[in-house]
């Protein structure tokens, strides 16, 4: 062991840090973290919100001429009439694609562009995230019917983005048939509605796809409508066709020319195998677990052999499952809720020996298949009553920037890992936000890690975050905010006090009673309780007027002529407390006046806590009235005794204020809600001892009552300190 001694120079001198009391109106008192930041992140202007779009146009896309060997049958439980192909004919003509003209609508706001083909199916075709230009999902270079799908219709169409499957499993019957369309412009973002029949006495389908102005997000709201006179069992499933980042191809091994390196994020212990060609996995209807088996990262799709299909089991767990180009940062989100939407599977082609592409395409392009479903399986069905509805939301968005995805809800998305002794955060926004952070907590002792503030932060990429730290990854708890709002958290431990808010009808009452509201939000468990404090006047103490009560209102009883301000705080249920705010307004103030009469009593004083020798030293008074009529107003200053003014610093913002030696004076009218400065600079007429407190009084007259206020400042001085460095073996 060694030890280094060092002198270090430690200088104390005058940090002019405000005493400030300032009058605000009522705004949230309770400082939500535990420990302030140390500083708070430069506000920054967000640009102003454009307006999502939605234009219609025709695209081109080769297609096989499989309509011209289509005829219809119906299924007689849904009355649902889809199209079967007759393979042989179809063969016989010798098919070969050629141009063919749809329509196509294009919703678009500042980060996604998105469009849509009512003709095929309705389905949403790209999903294009404009910061990369990628479009998410896969885009076949033809349309090419294929032999799979559900048995009694013979035939799936592969032409890639987002189907509707209704109303049994293996892509539904109604992928290829033309769905009516209709557009509803909203303050807040486009919508375009889908509906496959208004025929009567069927079960139906209409998916409303929503492109809001302000997020980089597509909302897709569901909605299946029994018309029929008895209940029914049915299937329905969401199949999003994915080959995110660049390339449109997910690849496959020895064909990978983008690099892809795909992950597939389904937050689950166990699934149940739908199918697979890999002999050395777990067949049609057991359980495998996820994401390992066998020691195989089964998420990481260039560790598969041959194709695989496996379900959430017994079902998702979730909200959310993703998929991710780990080589590019790039993925899909889809947000959804798992109580009602319980099913979640994925499908991929395989790797080593992949199903081949020419089954489904012309081209050596691959995707993988990302369903949800009303029920856990494809063996299982969902009920629907006679002449109901069903209906839910679901959230897709693209991200960039993450290393990976460890969880993703509709606001944002996160990246948390550890690394050595360092912990790796990174977060993504499906919206701009500024003055969010991002704070670290040790889940068993609820002390504070790392905050990190975030002025800016928008759907263009993620931001990236670390912290060294010796604490286990199980025992840290990550959460992104927004002022009071919880975003997105990482094994949310509830260790944030509530926020609190209060208020008062004016700031001035007419009546002796009058009422006093408050609120309070908590991240995660509720409130339980607040207290409500009072005092009477600027100088009065602090006094509980409600403990530990549930109420959020209550009627306060004042004394004419008085003003009282108010604070808040709560609890919430796992005993996290909330602090009172510091300010020594409160968070909210009233004045009792029968008769109309001017209020003084938010008026202040400031100085800097410390100055040293050779420096000025501020002051300034803010005189406000905030009662109900003008008064004239009278001021005098005394300065200490050791202190003198600096000539030519005395400055008001309305009228003149003047010296006489030993006081500041000034006069003049100041009408209700009105405010007047007065700035001015002292010096030492005499030396002072270091540490010596120097205190001048201010009284106002001309109020309902008079008012005093004092500031203090002390001279500080410089000294040194030793310190001993010291080193472990």
């Amino acid at each position: 062991m060694h030890r280094l001694p060092v002198l270090l120079a430690v200088i104390i001198f005058g940090i002019v840090t405000a005493s400030a009391c300032r009058p605000v109106e009522p705004t949230p008192a309770a400082q939500w973290l535990e420990q302030s930041r140390a500083s708070e992140p430069q506000r920054i202007a967000i640009p102003a919100v454009t307006a999502a779009t939605i234009t219609t146009d025709t695209i081109t896309i080769p297609t096989y001429p499989f309509a011209n060997f289509l005829f219809t049958d119906t299924n007689s439980i849904y009355n649902i009439s889809y199209p079967v192909l007759h393979w042989a004919n179809y063969h016989g003509s010798n098919p070969h694609p050629a141009d063919k003209t749809y329509t196509r609508l294009t919703l678009e706001n500042e980060w996604l562009r998105v469009s849509v083909l009512p003709q095929l199916g309705g389905r949403v075709y790209e999903l294009i995230y404009k910061p990369t230009g990628n479009n998410e999902l896969y885009r076949n270079a033809v349309i090419k019917p294929t032999n799979w799908g559900p048995p009694e219709q013979g035939w799936w169409l592969a032409a890639g983005g987002i189907e509707w499957c209704l109303p049994v499993e293996e892509h539904g019957y109604e992928s290829a048939i033309p769905w009516a369309y209709a557009i509803t412009h909203g303050a807040d973002g486009i919508t375009v509605t889908l509906r496959d029949s208004t025929q009567p006495d069927r079960l139906r389908a209409a998916v409303s796809v929503f492109l809001p102005n302000d997020r980089a997000v597509l909302i897709i709201r569901p909605r299946i409508e029994n018309d029929r006179g008895t209940e029914l069992d049915f299937k329905w499933w969401i199949n999003a066709l994915l080959a995110p980042g660049p390339g449109n191809s997910i690849g496959k091994a020895g064909t990978n020319p983008n690099d892809t390196d795909l992950r597939l994020v389904y937050p689950e212990t166990q699934v149940t195998v739908h199918s697979t060609g890999d002999a050395t996995l777990p067949q049609e209807g057991q359980t495998m677990s996820w994401p390992s088996y066998s020691g195989r990262d089964m998420s990481r799709l260039q560790n598969w052999k041959q194709w695989l299909g496996f379900f959430a089991r017994p079902q998702a767990s979730q909200d959310f499952v993703g998929v991710i180009d780990l080589a590019h940062r790039e993925g899909v989100a889809r947000i959804f809720p798992h109580e009602i939407a319980t099913g979640s599977k994925g499908f991929a082609m395989g790797w080593q020996n992949p199903i081949g592409a020419g089954n489904w395409t012309d081209d050596d392009s691959y995707y993988m298949e990302v369903h949800g479903g009303l029920a856990p399986t494809f063996w299982d069905t969902a009920p629907i009553a006679t002449h109901d509805s069903i209906e839910w939301e679901e959230t897709w968005y693209p991200f960039s920037g993450l290393k990976d995805l460890t969880t993703a809800n509709r606001e944002a998305a996160l990246h948390v890992e550890r690394t050595g002794s360092a912990l790796n955060v990174g977060v993504y926004s499906t919206q701009a936000r500024h003055d969010t952070a991002l704070t670290v907590w040790q889940r068993s002792t609820c002390a504070q890690v790392a905050d990190f503030p975030i002025t800016s932060i928008d759907p263009a990429a993620a931001q990236q975050f670390n912290v060294t730290t010796s604490i286990p990854l199980d025992d840290l708890a990550v959460i992104f905010h927004e002022k009071q709002v919880l975003l997105i958290s990482y094994q949310g431990q509830d260790c944030v006090p509530p926020q609190t808010s209060l208020a008062v009808p004016a700031n001035v009452m007419t009546s002796t009673s009058f009422p006093v509201v408050w609120s309070g939000i908590d991240f995660y468990t509720g409130i339980a309780a607040y207290d409500v404090q009072f005092k009477d006047g600027y100088w009065g103490a602090w006094t509980n007027w409600l403990t530990a009560t549930t109420s959020i209102s209550g009627a306060f009883d004042g004394v004419d002529g008085h003003t009282y301000f108010f604070r808040v705080r709560a609890r919430d249920p796992v005993n996290n407390l909330s602090r009172y705010g510091p300010d020594d307004f409160g968070d909210a103030f009233t004045t009792v006046l029968l008769d109309p009469a001017a209020v003084l009593e938010v008026s202040y004083k400031e100085a800097p806590t410390f100055f040293r020798h050779g420096q000025p030293i501020p002051y300034s008074i803010s005189v406000a009235n905030s009662g109900n009529l003008t008064g004239n107003l009278y001021l005098t200053d005394t300065l200490p005794l050791s202190l003198t003014l600096i000539s030519g610093t005395l400055t008001a913002s309305v009228g003149s204020a003047a010296f006489d030696g030993y006081q500041i004076l000034w006069t003049g009218s100041l009408t209700s809600g009105a405010e007047i400065d007065l700035h001015y600079a002292l010096t030492p007429t005499a030396a002072l001892s270091p540490f010596s407190p120097q205190t001048n009084l201010v009284t106002l007259t001309g109020g309902v009552l008079p008012v005093t206020r004092t500031a203090t400042t002390t001279l500080a001085f410089m000294t040194y300190l030793p310190i001993i460095l010291r080193t472990v073996p």
